[in-house]
């Protein structure tokens, strides 16, 4: 298997998580929170329930989006800024306190996401 082939069956999981986190984030806001070390109150589940609804559309706009050839490369560069912008307002969020060390972890795969998303754009997708 190729790289390219590789990046791609890599995106279409990331696409697939992202649409599964964000629909448990909906679903079962409360304990995902305290996962990462926010106290679930109301207005905090609500937030990140949102925050998943937004999740299951991005990924999956990527799955849809695989399946047009024309649309990938716009895709791909608006859902790589959604990622790395995720990944530097959770980092953001830990340093702040906001959130545990844990989330961390979220943020580095969010990230490194980005970073899939943009060189599967520069070839091309």
């Amino acid at each position: 298997m190729d790289a390219l082939t590789l990046e791609r069956f890599g995106a279409t999981l990331i696409a697939l998580l992202t649409v599964l986190t964000g629909a448990a984030q909906i679903a079962a806001p409360a304990p995902l929170l305290r996962l990462i070390g926010v106290e679930p109150t109301a207005s905090a589940a609500q937030l990140f329930a949102t925050v998943g609804m937004f999740m299951v559309l991005f990924g999956a706009a990527l799955l849809h989006a695989q399946t047009r050839p024309q649309a990938l490369p716009v895709l791909l560069l608006w859902i790589a800024l959604q990622k790395i912008g995720a990944s530097l307002m959770v980092a953001w969020g830990v340093s702040k306190g906001v959130f545990a060390p844990v989330a961390l972890l979220v943020a580095t795969f969010d990230f490194a996401s980005g970073l899939l998303f943009f060189d599967l754009r520069r070839r091309g997708g």
